[in-house]
C-alpha cells in the first residue's frame, strides 16, 4: 500500500494509477484528486476508470481514512500544502488539481499559492467559506466525539444525495463515513468552520477553472458555487450544473464527472499548443 512521508511532516496514503498500469505516452496532464469531509480516495474510484488516458493520483487527506492523524488541529491551508508536497514526492511538476467539497475549496487555495504547479483546477461542489454555518459543524463535532461516526453514517448518505440516488451509492457513502476516526473527523469539521477564501481572495486564482455543481446539492448549493465562479480571477472559467445530482457527485454520477474532467483537460491541451 503506497504511503508518502511528506515534507510537511504528515504521512498520507494515496492511489497512483501508474503503479498498476505503465504511464501512457501522451502529453495529457496528471490529475491529482482531493476528497471532501468524511470521505477518502475511494470517492474517485467511480471516475478514474473513465480517465485511463491520464495519470490519476487520489489521496486520503491527512486525518481521513488511512492517513491517520492524532486529531490535532488542522487548517485548510495545511491540508493544501500536503497536496503540493505529494506532487514533490511523486516528482510531478504540474497537474490538474481536482477537489470535492472542502477539497473543492482547497484547489483554489493551492492555485492561488502555487500557480506554477497547477495546470488548471476542477472544483466539485466547492464549499463557499462565507456560507459555512459554524453551528452545523459544531453539532457534528459534538455528535461524533460523544457517539462515534454511526449517527452521521445513518443520515448523511440520504440527506446529502439526490432523490434518485441508489441504495448502493448510499451504502458506499455510509462506508466512507464509518471509516473515519471521530477525533480526526472533528478536526476536519473545525478546519471548515475556520475556512477562509484563498490569500488574496478567489480573485487570486488565475489558472483555468471548472466548477461542477449538483442541481440537488444542499451542502454546497448552486448559489455558493456561483459566488466562487463570479469572483475567480481568470476569464478561462466554466460553471457546469449537473442535473439530478446531490453533494456526492462522483458516486452519484461518476461517468458524467469523468467526461467533464476529460473535456476540460483536452481543451487545456489544445490551448497550450496554440
Amino acid at each position: 500500500m503506497p504511503y508518502a512521508s511528506l515534507s510537511t511532516g504528515h504521512r498520507i496514503h494515496y492511489h497512483d494509477t501508474t503503479q498498476s498500469e505503465p504511464e501512457r505516452g501522451n502529453d495529457r496532464p496528471p490529475i491529482i484528486m482531493i476528497h471532501g469531509l468524511g470521505s477518502s480516495q475511494n470517492f474517485y474510484m467511480p471516475v478514474i476508470p473513465y480517465l485511463s488516458d491520464y495519470r490519476c493520483v487520489a489521496l486520503d487527506s491527512y486525518g481521513a481514512a488511512r492517513s491517520k492523524s492524532q486529531g490535532e488541529p488542522l487548517t485548510i491551508e495545511e491540508l493544501a500544502e500536503d497536496v503540493v508536497a505529494l506532487l514533490d514526492h511523486l516528482h510531478i511538476e504540474r497537474a490538474v488539481v481536482v477537489g470535492h467539497s472542502m477539497g473543492g475549496t482547497m484547489v483554489h487555495v493551492i492555485a492561488a499559492a502555487h500557480p506554477e504547479r497547477v495546470v488548471g483546477v476542477v472544483s466539485i461542489g466547492p464549499v463557499n467559506p462565507s456560507s459555512v454555518k459554524p453551528e452545523v459543524f459544531q453539532t457534528r463535532i459534538d455528535t461524533v466525539l460523544q457517539d462515534g461516526m454511526e449517527a452521521l453514517a445513518n443520515t448523511v448518505p440520504t440527506s446529502a444525495t439526490a432523490a434518485a440516488s441508489t441504495p448502493l451509492q448510499r451504502a458506499l457513502i455510509r462506508e466512507l463515513i464509518l471509516n473515519q476516526d471521530p477525533k480526526a473527523y472533528a478536526s476536519h469539521c473545525k478546519a471548515i468552520i475556520d475556512m477562509k477564501e484563498p490569500s488574496g481572495g478567489f480573485e487570486a486564482v488565475k489558472v483555468p477553472a471548472l466548477i461542477l455543481a449538483g442541481e440537488e446539492d444542499k451542502s454546497a448549493p448552486l448559489e455558493g458555487c456561483r459566488y466562487i465562479y463570479d469572483h475567480l480571477g481568470t476569464d478561462d472559467r466554466e460553471l457546469s450544473v449537473m442535473g439530478g445530482v446531490g453533494h456526492w457527485h462522483c458516486i452519484e454520477a461518476g461517468e458524467q464527472v469523468a467526461k467533464e474532467i476529460d473535456f476540460f483537460c483536452v481543451e487545456l491541451q489544445k490551448r497550450r499548443k496554440l
